[in-house]
């Protein structure tokens, strides 16, 4: 059950992070752009370790991470507002998370995510490059059935969505991963401390 919730939980905050970032860009897209363009920025800042460019063409122009950072950045904003008003609502309740450890969760998420991306584009860039165009057809199928006229599929792609989904599924993987070693770890452990709890008492009773 909580591996349900931690999942749902990581698909809401993707989703209403997106719904955000489109609500931005039909209002105030200005704001938006200057958004993308200070995250380019970094980034080419970031790739000039490389003095050959080719770390700005795979960071910048191949796997386009300025986006992903935007994005990035959004859910991080979602994920604090959201932890904050759960931790209102639980009071002092044993379930409440520290917003730190929330952002922390999700930043290490995001990173592990960006390398993961670019660790499997190194070895395969085809199998990055399908990512992206599965997820950019079933993104422009989904626009079209909302909206026929095509203006929802141009913006979702000026917006990078389909690249931003393929960064959540990284994500979502990671968390689910993560948690069901968690799982096993600790089912472990119980096992370990049952079994020798139980020794002791089995050699009382056998002498």
């Amino acid at each position: 059950m909580h591996l349900i919730r931690y999942v749902m939980s990581r698909i809401f905050v993707f989703w209403i992070s997106v719904a955000i970032l489109i609500y931005g860009w039909f209002n105030h897209s200005n704001l938006v752009s200057e958004g993308f363009r200070a995250s380019e920025g970094l980034m080419k800042t970031l790739a000039k370790v490389d003095q050959t460019g080719r770390t700005e063409t795979v960071v910048v122009h191949v796997l386009h991470l300025e986006d992903m950072v935007v994005i990035g950045s959004i859910m991080l904003i979602v994920t604090l507002v959201l932890t904050a008003a759960r931790n209102l609502a639980l009071g002092s309740g044993e379930r409440r998370m520290t917003i730190m450890r929330a952002i922390g969760h999700l930043l290490v998420l995001l990173v592990l995510s960006y390398v993961v991306l670019a660790a499997v584009w190194w070895y395969d860039a085809r199998l990055v490059n399908t990512w992206f165009g599965t997820s950019r057809l079933w993104i422009g199928q989904a626009a079209a059935a909302i909206d026929p006229r095509g203006q929802l599929d141009l913006v979702l792609r000026t917006l990078g969505v389909s690249r931003h989904l393929v960064i959540a599924c990284i994500m979502l993987a990671l968390a689910i991963a993560w948690e069901m070693t968690k799982w096993a770890g600790r089912g472990a452990r119980a096992g370990l401390v049952h079994l020798f709890r139980g020794s002791p008492q089995r050699s009382a009773e056998s002498s």
